[in-house]
């Protein structure tokens, strides 16, 4: 009994560890993922606590798209607050109240918008960046990935 318990812990504490956590750059802390079903209630359970929630899709499917680069700036600065590549759709930033440029770029194509984070929590202000389609290789996700995606 003992031994079935210690590895319910060790368990426990290892899918903790494996969750995303923010990650601080200066004075804007962040965090991208969504890729898996772990992330994604990770996202959930941060973004009430973030004032700036990030997506990026392509413009035609709307296919989540990863492996963007993220730039976050003090609108008039030139010299990024946050510069980092997104290892998944979704981000979440919080900075300190003020007015933001965010660039993303993806495939050679760069998208600009600007927000205004007026407080340091929530309810967090939605961007979503839209990129061309990629060439689709006509592979569709199986009954059982799309039950798993659908999971909370």
């Amino acid at each position: 009994m003992k031994i079935a318990f210690a590895l319910l812990l060790l368990m426990a504490s290892l899918s903790a560890a494996a969750m995303p956590a923010m990650q601080r750059s200066g004075s804007v802390a962040w965090m991208c993922a969504g890729v898996g079903s772990d992330e994604r209630r990770a996202l959930d359970e941060l973004r009430p606590r973030v004032p700036l929630e990030v997506l990026f899709v392509t413009a035609k499917r709307g296919a989540y798209v990863s492996d963007v680069e993220l730039s976050v700036y003090r609108d008039g600065d030139r010299e990024p607050l946050l510069r980092v590549t997104a290892d998944g759709p979704e981000c979440l930033l919080s900075a300190p109240p003020g007015a933001y440029r965010i660039d993303a770029r993806y495939g050679g194509t760069t998208r600009t918008a600007r927000a205004t984070i007026a407080r340091a929590a929530g309810p967090a202000r939605k961007l979503a960046f839209t990129f061309p389609d990629e060439a689709w290789d006509g592979i569709r996700a199986s009954p059982e990935e799309k039950a798993e995606a659908a999971k909370p």
